[in-house]
């Protein structure tokens, strides 16, 4: 934990701004946010992005919210793991309003979020750093699944993949014995793991006591934290108990 704490403190994202596009790099490791890319930049930049999305764009007025969100995110997990997995990430201020999504992960392009606003047109940095770990988690997913139980995992599910097609991600209480949290969760592996994973890191209210109260959520709870275990020995079980005063009967 005292690495955690030190690489906390050290964190300073410095700005730079060239040919019109505005990226923070983190100081205490390879990762690089993009808060700005205009069009003629975007199709040149070194880092240009999936031709899919348009011109990068979050408003100045929102930045030091956004990178203080982004720097929050990043300290739950190990300078080792975000060098490796977490190095560009781009933040818009919403999507092209075709798409659902509101953070998607696309492999060597990196990272894209779109951050909601308030009703007081403040950024909800809740939110956000929710999706940064939604998204963080289906890399992890891909490329680290070596350490993750599989059979245990579905051996909880009595729903099978795909029998709910649904993007509702509220807690669900009808769902919890039958293994997932969502609806979303129902729609495949990857949505079931990072919709559970996700509430590791910023928990909606209710999904602790989810965990305590029925078995499969808990043996769920069990899977996951044994999975990021096998990816760093501090990122276990007890690291996110503590991380939010939960202790299991």
């Amino acid at each position: 934990m005292i690495k955690y704490l030190i690489a906390y403190l050290l964190i300073v994202f410095c700005v730079d701004i060239q040919a019109q596009t505005i990226s923070w790099q983190d100081s205490s490791s390879n990762s690089v946010v993009y808060l700005h890319i205009d069009e003629a930049d975007f199709k040149e930049h070194k880092h240009r992005t999936s031709p899919k999305f348009d011109v990068i764009e979050a408003p100045s007025k929102h930045h030091q919210a956004i990178l203080a969100t982004m720097s929050t995110a990043l300290r739950k997990y190990p300078i080792e793991v975000i060098n490796e997995h977490f190095e560009k990430m781009y933040v818009y201020e919403e999507f092209d309003k075709k798409r659902i999504a509101m953070g998607i992960y696309l492999g060597r392009h990196g990272f894209f979020f779109a951050v909601r606003y308030k009703d007081d047109g403040s950024i909800d940095t809740e939110i956000l750093e929710r999706l940064i770990h939604h998204e963080f988690s289906h890399r992890l997913f891909m490329f680290e699944n070596k350490g993750f139980d599989d059979k245990a995992w579905t051996a909880n599910n009595s729903l099978k993949y795909g029998e709910i097609k649904s993007y509702q991600q509220n807690l669900d209480s009808d769902l919890f014995d039958k293994g997932y949290i969502y609806k979303y969760s129902v729609m495949n592996k990857l949505e079931d793991f990072s919709t559970f994973a996700e509430n590791l890191f910023v928990s909606k209210p209710g999904f602790w006591e989810a965990i305590k109260s029925h078995e499969t959520l808990r043996n769920k709870f069990k899977v996951a934290s044994e999975f990021y275990e096998s990816i760093d020995p501090q990122f276990n079980e007890a690291y996110f108990l503590n991380m939010h005063g939960v202790i299991l009967d």
